[in-house]
């Protein structure tokens, strides 16, 4: 089963080489776009890796207890930096439920955000 993703990225050559690295997995109608005014609808966050071997990423679903990557929600706060950077380069697609985790760190290497609602079910 496929589940759509979508990350936002500061520029186009950060989106392009995300595209490149996803081609190696399991995706479907991967594509790159430019939204106008993206920051200005959107609630996007940085993406983390919390709890579990690295090793057993790809087994684990977002969200579960097992660990897994991410959105980080942490608002800025005294002490705390923010990156406020517009992001309105995209990489959408779908990919195969065994290559989420993967997709989504790909993605958080890259330094992608994404839609605070990605996780929400």
């Amino acid at each position: 089963m496929y589940k759509p993703i979508q990350a936002f990225f500061k520029t186009e050559n950060d989106a392009e080489r995300v595209k490149a690295e996803l081609n190696r997995l399991k995706v479907n109608d991967i594509r790159v776009d430019k939204l106008e005014d993206a920051h200005q609808t959107l609630f996007l966050s940085p993406l983390g890796y919390g709890g579990g071997s690295a090793g057993g990423m790809g087994a684990s679903s977002a969200g579960s207890s097992g660990g897994g990557i991410f959105p980080i929600f942490a608002r800025s706060s005294e002490g705390q930096e923010r990156d406020d950077t517009q992001r309105d380069h995209t990489v959408e697609c779908e990919v195969d439920e065994e290559d989420y985790q993967t997709a989504l760190k790909i993605m958080m290497d890259n330094d992608g955000y994404v839609d605070k609602d990605t996780f929400e079910e």
